[in-house]
């Protein structure tokens, strides 16, 4: 199964691309070369969201001292998952600012290296 472009309105982003997509690592479209992402803040409350299922049916597991609760705490955190980010929306984004988050995306990264050195 594949996302819309926002470019071109046609199916053709992969949902590991679009997963994977951010403004520094946008996924192209086959179909006009165009560039998108979905929104990390999007992409965090996804993570957020799974991590918070799980969290709180071990803390249920823990209280009621049936850890078998687990199991289905991870499952609904996978349907979680799924559905979400088949709703997540890409968005158009220019092949400008991808340049520009590129660049600042490897300042960060040099930075923690200099700072994880110390």
């Amino acid at each position: 199964m594949t996302s819309i472009c926002p470019h071109c309105r046609q199916p053709g982003i992969a949902n590991l691309a679009k997963r994977w997509s951010s403004r520094g690592a946008p996924a192209t479209c086959p179909h006009c070369g165009g560039f998108s992402h979905v929104l990390a803040s999007t992409s965090s409350g996804i993570t957020m969201g799974g991590v918070l299922i799980v969290v709180l049916f071990a803390i249920a597991a823990g209280a009621s001292g049936q850890w078998v609760l687990i199991v289905p705490g991870i499952a609904l955190a996978i349907a979680h998952n799924l559905w979400a980010w088949r709703r997540a929306k890409l968005y158009p984004i220019a092949r400008d600012s991808v340049t520009h988050a590129r660049a600042a995306n490897g300042l960060i990264a040099g930075l923690l290296v200099l700072l994880g050195l110390n």
